[in-house]
């Protein structure tokens, strides 16, 4: 009976040192390659974000959790219609959320409210026709996207800031893509 209480408290010593040392390790070597200081992103691969606006209605509302794969575009391209978290450099490196609407080398415009790619409409199922009122949403001329640049919107495109404004967001500015929605 010792020998197995001696056993359990050893066992217990050793996790209380191992799993820190680990969990220190796993955070400094950042094997989802998270932009990222939270532990959650770097340890797990998972962020939360708490939308903080109205530029992403009626998909996702202000206070809403959402779930983010952090690091997920290391090693995958992004793809059109993908939301993802970005860093916007003008702001100091706030984390904002748009979604990809336009790719590397491809010509973007908006005319009377509907994004053109490449001279081709972009159906935009998660775009309500309320939030595409004002003349900022209804044209824009038309602009190539630089490589390894993409082109991001706000569904709620009358009040978004987006590359409309901005340039359009460097690849390694994309910290995460959403993958669920937790309320």
């Amino acid at each position: 009976m010792g020998g197995m209480r001696r056993w359990i408290v050893r066992f217990l010593v050793a996790m209380l040192i191992v799993i820190p040392v680990t969990m220190v390790a796993i955070y400094i070597v950042n094997p989802f390659g998270a932009r990222s200081v939270d532990p959650r992103q770097r340890i797990v691969g998972l962020g939360l974000y708490r939308v903080p606006a109205s530029n992403m209605s009626p998909g996702a509302s202000p206070g809403q959790v959402l779930v983010t794969r952090a690091g997920y575009y290391v090693k995958r391209q992004p793809q059109r219609g993908d939301v993802v978290t970005l860093l916007v450099p003008k702001y100091e490196g706030q984390l904002w959320l748009q979604r990809i609407i336009g790719l590397p080398g491809e010509t973007i415009a908006i005319v009377d409210g509907t994004v053109h790619i490449d001279g081709h409409p972009l159906e935009e199922p998660y775009v309500a026709a309320e939030n595409v009122r004002t003349a900022y949403s209804q044209a824009m001329d038309a602009v190539r996207i630089p490589a390894d640049h993409y082109f991001l919107l706000g569904d709620n495109r009358d009040n978004s800031e987006d590359s409309r404004l901005l340039d359009p967001t460097r690849r390694e500015d994309i910290t995460g893509k959403v993958i669920a929605r937790l309320q």
